[in-house]
Order: structure tokens, then sequence, then C-alpha cells
């Protein structure tokens, strides 16, 4: 390890931010947790990717200290890479854009615990007719329901960044609530 050091002590950071996590637990409360400020947190894991076709995994965590009621569909907003707000028609199910198992079922009352999770899913096409550039998302804003606080999609392994490139389709479907 003290090779690795010499290298800019890397390693020793990693050590130490490992072990404050293992410290801290698996569950941190919101007040701890600057990405759970309304109790909940949004992740996205992956996003597949075949023929023009993306679908998004998206997850909320209850991070906060009461049951969180689910019942419909997330509620979205797109940005491009300034921040700008992008001219997209966010439709519930699949609006058409593909046929999935299960994305066109309708919205089912989920409780969810402190410490549990629910999922939703993304699905768009990166066609490109226009000879506008296309659209692409780069920042997501959630809320759990209409009405509640958005907060924004953080993109965890392995891409890390957010990339919704919807071409010129100007739509996205998106998966009502479900476990």
């Amino acid at each position: 390890m003290l090779g690795c050091m010499r290298h800019g002590g890397k390693v020793l950071t990693a050590i130490a931010v490992l072990a404050g996590l293992v410290a801290s637990g698996p569950v941190a409360q919101a007040s701890e947790d600057p990405g759970c400020a309304a109790g909940v947190r949004f992740t996205s894991n992956h996003t597949e990717a075949a023929s023009g076709l993306r679908v998004m995994s998206v997850e909320v965590a209850n991070c906060g200290t009461e049951a969180l009621q689910l019942n419909g569909y997330p509620q979205v907003s797109l940005f491009d890479a300034e921040r700008l707000p992008l001219d997209v028609a966010i439709l519930q199910g699949t609006g058409g854009i593909t046929v999935l198992d299960g994305f066109d079922d309708p919205p089912q009352p989920i409780t969810v615990q402190p410490g549990e999770s629910a999922a939703s899913a993304f699905v768009w096409r990166n066609t490109n007719t226009s000879l506008e550039p296309p659209q692409v998302a780069k920042h997501v804003e959630l809320a759990t329901a209409p009405g509640a606080v958005q907060q924004s999609l953080i993109a965890v392994a392995p891409q890390r960044s957010i990339h919704i490139d919807l071409g010129s389709t100007g739509r996205m479907g998106v998966r009502a609530w479900y476990r």
C-alpha cells in the first residue's frame, strides 16, 4: 500500500471512504443523505439499447422515516446538458413506441416502507429524421406523484451519467410504479 500512496494516495482515500460507508450502516437517514432531502432517492442503474430502442430502469428508494404511498406514474422532466427543458411528450406506458411485457400494466397501489424501493422505467427510440440537432437529455428530475417535490435522477453503475438520446421523436414512455 505504501507504493500506491506515492502515486497520489488514492488507495488510502478510497479505504477511508469505504470505512466511513461501513461505519454509517446500510440505510442513511434523510438528514444525512443530500440525495434524499425529500425522503426519497431516484436512481437508474442501466440502460438497454437495441436497434434504436432504449429502456432505462428507474428506482425510487424510501430513505425517509415513514411509509411512501405510490399509485401511478413518476412525474418526469427532461433537461439538456445546460439544464434547459426539452420539449418532449412524457407518455404513460409505452405510448405506442413499442410493445414491452408489463410496461403498459395499469398502476397499482404500492406501499414502500423505509429502506425499501419500487421501480419504474423509461422507453424511447433514438430515431432522428430531422435536420435539427437530436434532443439529448443529460438531466432528469422526478417526483413520485403530481405535486410532489421533484429531485434529480442519479445514475449509478455502470454508466454514471444520464444520456437519453431521443433523436427527433419528441416522446418518451414511462412505466407505472411497480414491484
